[in-house]
């Protein structure tokens, strides 16, 4: 990518809008620039909005997801940006669920997700946001990991207990709730 294209992109990424989110951006930078974009620390908004458009892009064409998860997964064990992490997380917890038919996660793939997500909601300058996509990460985990579900319970009620947002208490309530029927 020269350095014209680079700011040529930057630039649309800066003014373009969910609903405009689609393969057509593929045509005009690739789905690896993109990637790619989501690292740079120097330029966390640019990071964010790569991010934000990797996850619409993904999640509405998960055969595409099922051709880089492992560089989403690398790049999830990497990122700081709470912003990029918020896109991250949903494409993680896509890969986790059930709706995912194509992309069978390792166990070493799983210890890696369980790991920096631990890392993530224990983290208190973590957003609201991205902590209640983290406990959706650790339930979805916890299907298969038995032993999550305690752990996850009383993260669950540590985090009501410190501070229930209305998006806290609605996640907490209803992971709670999961928790419980799979008991």
């Amino acid at each position: 990518m020269t350095i014209k294209n680079a700011k040529t992109i930057q630039e649309a990424l800066m003014h373009i809008g969910a609903s405009d989110l689609n393969t057509d951006l593929l045509q005009i930078v690739s789905l690896e620039d993109l990637l790619a974009m989501n690292m740079d620390r120097e330029n966390p908004r640019l990071a964010f909005r790569s991010a934000w458009a990797v996850e619409h892009i993904l999640l509405k064409h998960t055969d595409l997801l099922a051709q880089v998860y492992p560089t989403i997964l690398s790049q999830y064990n990497q990122l700081e940006n709470w912003s990029c992490l918020r896109s991250y997380t949903k494409l993680i917890m896509w890969m986790l669920g059930r709706e995912n038919k194509r992309i069978s996660l390792t166990e070493n793939e799983q210890e890696s997700i369980l790991d920096k997500t631990f890392s993530i909601v224990e983290d208190p300058e973590c957003p609201v946001a991205v902590l209640v996509n983290g406990l959706d990460i650790l339930f979805l985990l916890s299907v298969e990991m038995k032993w999550l579900r305690t752990e996850l319970r009383m993260l669950v009620d540590f985090h009501l207990e410190k501070e229930a947002t209305p998006a806290l208490k609605s996640r907490g309530s209803m992971l709670l709730k999961k928790l419980t029927k799979l008991n």
